[in-house]
């Protein structure tokens, strides 16, 4: 694409960014009007405080907001590389994966932020007109963000993306579950049935899972533009593609089948889980020819501490099953994010690396 039709198509994402941010205020202030009509509320606490409601209002206008824009992106990115459109179920799943996980990022975001605001104004409660206008504020906010990042989804942004929202699904888990030692047993322990945001840890490693199988085709298209552009072997593209679909749908049964449903299958998921994580770090240095070095020595490091991290569980216990899970699931997240940066570059390291792989 030239420099000038890529400019056009920015200014055209931020006027359509633009447009939808100002129908998102204008539905989350009639609807704040409509809903805190003669009453005073919260910013987070009481009956449907403004955060959770400006929430949820963001939640359900972004999906088609989010969606409509990366569909027509999408389909634009296709024609002009010129490459072979996916099958209706692999563009199926992007859609819905990626929709769902940034809508339910700007979710956690809003209602995260109106609970420090109500820590920093303890007990204030305010009249409809400002709910109101608090939810405009914060639907259009989230609108133009979700516009704009719908509109040019790269392999970094979907990494980064799928750490934010897992980190923030998670933690939102940790602080509203009721058994306040829930961290004596393991992680698993956030998605069993009677444990109070059960639903939502469950739903946030479904929809990760969803955004892992995304992201592996994306990584496929860049490395097999990268091997075209630099004439690099490969050979190994499939193996990783392979190996992060299948940590995708492991980790969709991690949560899709709680601990407190069956045991066996759910750890049949979690060890296959980590093993193919695991199997993918160590193995991406030897498929993927032209890594820059440090990366490469990065990678070591990674699969280093993976080990380090299980011998100070067992046989030392240094700590418990909790926090290997915690500490495992940062270092492998912190080199998928490191990985993606590494391979979209869009240039190779000039002699930083043998091509000879």
């Amino acid at each position: 694409m030239s420099s000038s039709a890529a400019a056009a198509v920015r200014v055209d994402a931020e006027s359509r960014a633009i447009v939808v941010a100002g129908l998102g205020a204008l539905t989350g202030l009639i609807g704040g009007l409509i809903v805190f009509a003669g009453r005073l509320v919260g910013l987070a606490e009481g009956a449907l405080p403004v955060g959770s409601f400006a929430a949820l209002v963001a939640g359900i206008v972004g999906i088609p907001v989010f969606a409509i824009t990366y569909v027509r992106a999408d389909r634009r990115r296709g024609v002009e590389a010129g490459v072979p459109r996916r099958s209706r179920l692999r563009r199926a799943i992007d859609v819905v994966g990626l929709t769902l996980t940034a809508c339910g990022m700007v979710m956690l975001l809003i209602a995260t932020l109106f609970s420090i605001a109500q820590l920093a104004f303890r007990y204030l409660e305010i009249d409809a007109f400002a709910a109101a206008v608090l939810t405009a504020g914060a639907v259009a906010a989230s609108t133009y963000a979700l516009s704009l990042l719908a509109s040019d989804i790269t392999t970094q942004r979907v990494a980064t993306l799928l750490a934010m929202f897992l980190a923030a699904g998670t933690l939102s888990s940790m602080l509203s579950a009721e058994d306040e030692l829930w961290w004596q047993n393991n992680f698993s322990a956030l998605g069993m049935r009677q444990v109070s945001g059960s639903y939502a840890f469950n739903v946030t490693v479904i929809l990760s899972g969803l955004v892992l199988i995304t992201l592996s085709g994306y990584l496929t298209r860049d490395l097999r533009v990268r091997s075209l552009s630099y004439a690099v072997p490969a050979r190994g593209v499939g193996i990783v593609r392979s190996l992060l679909i299948v940590v995708g749908v492991a980790f969709m049964g991690v949560g899709a089948v709680p601990v407190d449903v069956s045991q066996l299958l759910h750890n049949i998921f979690s060890i296959g889980l980590i093993i193919a994580f695991v199997a993918l770090i160590a193995a991406c240095p030897a498929l993927i020819a032209g890594l820059p070095r440090a990366f490469v020595a990065a990678s070591a490091v990674f699969v280093a501490g993976m080990a380090l991290i299980v011998v100070l569980w067992v046989p030392f216990g240094y700590y418990n099953l909790t926090a290997v899970e915690l500490l495992a699931v940062v270092v492998v997240f912190t080199w998928l994010v490191l990985f993606t940066r590494n391979v979209s570059t869009g240039q190779l390291p000039g002699g930083d690396a043998s091509l000879d792989v």
